[in-house]
């Protein structure tokens, strides 16, 4: 077995996994705190990037999956590898025992691909890169919190607009949820994360105030708890059965629908619909009755 120590975490490799266990120390990134430690079965790593860097920034070695089983790729983390724990970077004076163990990896894991009898489980894969629940992610606005089964939003924070103080919190069950986005912050514009629902195409509110749909975040904290947060609800919808298909005069599909028209009434009282959007939305949903 080999192992690489680098900035927070240690990388411990077998034929078959690479295991990962992150520090909790201060300097500790809160994803990676949150985290606690992730798997990589060998077989999905498609190619290993190592970077030399410099006596300045060190090393960096990159797992890099195979396409749809990375949930943090899925989110953009291409662009913010410190959100990833398939990311491990390290000082200079342990560059060459970096580079050997990353050409290991890349041996191993072309063996096990070669070798691999059958599909890896993409849920599997991802689920065991991300929290598992119940998990919660806090923010200056609120919090969002998953059990297994269902998202609640809550809108709690001394940064929650009035609007959503008076909504209070809004929940969303598995089974309703199509996936996940999620926005980092950019300059002084908050960053979030949004709900978004299967069946009906609800348009994005034009001020993240009103949104009943997303938390926000500001800082570095909220932005890194929500990543996960998403990247953690995107493995587990890959699972959710979806919802059932609604029969005429089926007692449950029609307390679905009609919960959904209620949706769109608030969402055109609060002026994010136009009449028209509204008229035709709620049409769409009447049509399925």
């Amino acid at each position: 077995m080999e192992e690489l120590r680098g900035h927070h975490a240690l990388w411990r490799i077998d034929d078959e996994t690479v295991r990962i266990r992150f520090d909790s120390g201060r300097k500790v990134p809160t994803l990676f705190k949150a985290l606690g430690g992730a798997e990589v079965p060998l077989a999905a790593v498609r190619e290993v990037d190592f970077y030399q860097g410099d006596r300045r920034h060190g090393w960096r070695l990159r797992l890099d999956l195979l396409p749809g089983l990375d949930p943090y790729t899925m989110l953009g983390a291409s662009a913010r590898d410190a959100l990833t724990p398939l990311v491990l970077s390290g000082p200079h004076d342990t560059e060459l025992v970096a580079e050997y163990v990353a050409d290991k990896i890349r041996d191993l894991a072309r063996y096990a691909r070669e070798t691999l009898s059958g599909e890896l489980d993409r849920t599997e894969v991802a689920r065991a890169l991300v929290a598992r629940p119940p998990v919660q992610a806090r923010t200056a606005e609120g919090s969002a919190s998953f059990d297994g089964e269902k998202v609640r939003l809550q809108w709690d924070g001394w940064l929650a607009s009035t609007a959503k103080e008076k909504e209070k919190s809004r929940e969303y069950r598995l089974a309703e949820i199509e996936s996940v986005a999620w926005h980092p912050q950019v300059d002084v514009t908050e960053g979030y994360m949004r709900v978004v629902l299967r069946g009906v195409t609800l348009p994005e509110a034009t001020s993240l105030e009103n949104d009943f749909f997303t938390l926000a975040s500001h800082g570095s904290k909220g932005a890194e708890e929500t990543f996960l947060m998403a990247a953690t609800l995107n493995a587990y919808v890959g699972e959710a059965p979806a919802a059932p298909a609604l029969e005429s005069g089926e007692s449950g599909g029609a307390e679905e629908i009609f919960g959904k028209i209620r949706e769109l009434g608030r969402l055109h009282a609060e002026g994010l619909l136009t009449d028209q959007e509204f008229a035709d939305k709620k049409a769409e949903l009447l049509d399925r009755l």
